[in-house]
């Protein structure tokens, strides 16, 4: 399976977590052919600790030239040249197992044009919002979800193989997608060519940072990008949305999605009962951050025009 196998990792400022990544991959049971970093303009250590794994993994190095996500990872697969191309994010460690299983699924059932890994998040920092990154509501829908043979509408770019050929059907990763939604783009648009989208019981641990601001006001943006290109897959104006752009605007509305997100955390069974109470406090923060970040965008963009 060595030569049908490439992996796409971005990189920018990533010294803290890429090493762990690699050394995954190394360690992994199916070793790729090629493993392509495509960076983006890394000031730290990032590439110097690319460097010393040349001589454990064939290694090609890119300049994502600041044109975003989807630029970066479309070029990644092309410069991978092979039969299937595995999304990694460079704070993923793969499963050991990993590669081997989601191949057998890839070159056995041909209707699957994606396998992918489960994410389970790693606390690598102190405090509450760190806490929340790895316990949030999110993680435990994502857990949720059915694996292989059920399908699922969208995969993450986190830890996932692509079968090439349907990837290049599609004309690969849109490079509209700048700040994130680039997973969700490529997912609606394999299934709408009827490729089928799997998760397998594999969990690869995420190294989770607290960036909960930033990360979650570009997502925020994101929405809006993603409901441009498929306004039926993810519109933009559903009631969710509407309701807390008030709660944005109307400060009381607050409590209310507050009362929402402590009912449904409070329906959390591994939580502790001072974590049912703050961490649905910080899921409306990032509520509103992401909120933020898409009026931003309709704003920067004359109100979707």
């Amino acid at each position: 399976m060595r030569e049908i196998l490439g992996v796409v990792i971005l990189t920018r400022n990533s010294a803290r977590m890429i090493s762990q990544c690699l050394g995954s991959i190394c360690r992994n049971s199916v070793q790729p052919y090629i493993t392509v970093i495509v960076d983006g303009g890394s000031s730290d250590q990032t590439l110097e600790i690319v460097g010393k794994f040349k001589d454990r993994l064939r290694l090609k190095i890119l300049s994502d030239e600041r044109k975003g996500l989807g630029y970066a990872r479309e070029i990644g697969r092309i410069a991978c040249e092979t039969h299937y191309v595995a999304m990694v994010d460079s704070d993923v460690l793969v499963p050991p197992d990993f590669f081997k299983k989601a191949l057998n699924i890839l070159t056995t059932e041909q209707y699957v044009g994606a396998v992918a890994a489960k994410l389970k998040p790693i606390q690598v920092e102190d405090g509450w919002l760190a806490r929340f990154q790895v316990k949030n509501l999110a993680i435990h829908l994502h857990w949720e979800e059915p694996v292989f043979p059920t399908s699922t509408i969208a995969v993450h770019t986190a830890c996932t193989i692509f079968r090439n050929s349907w990837l290049q059907t599609i004309n690969g990763f849109d490079s509209f997608f700048r700040l994130a939604k680039e997973d969700s783009d490529i997912s609606f648009r394999l299934r709408k060519t009827g490729v089928q989208l799997v998760y397998i019981d594999e969990y690869a641990e995420h190294l989770e940072r607290t960036r909960l601001w930033r990360t979650n006001f570009r997502y925020g943006r994101s929405y809006v990008h993603i409901a441009q290109k498929h306004p039926v897959e993810a519109k933009l104006w559903t009631k969710k949305n509407i309701l807390f752009t008030a709660a944005l605007l109307i400060l009381p509305l607050q409590l209310l999605v507050y009362g929402h997100y402590l009912r449904r955390y409070c329906r959390l069974k591994d939580l502790t009962k001072l974590e049912k109470f703050i961490l649905p406090f910080i899921e409306v923060l990032r509520q509103d951050a992401r909120t933020a970040g898409m009026l931003y965008e309709l704003i920067k963009n004359g109100m979707g025009r």
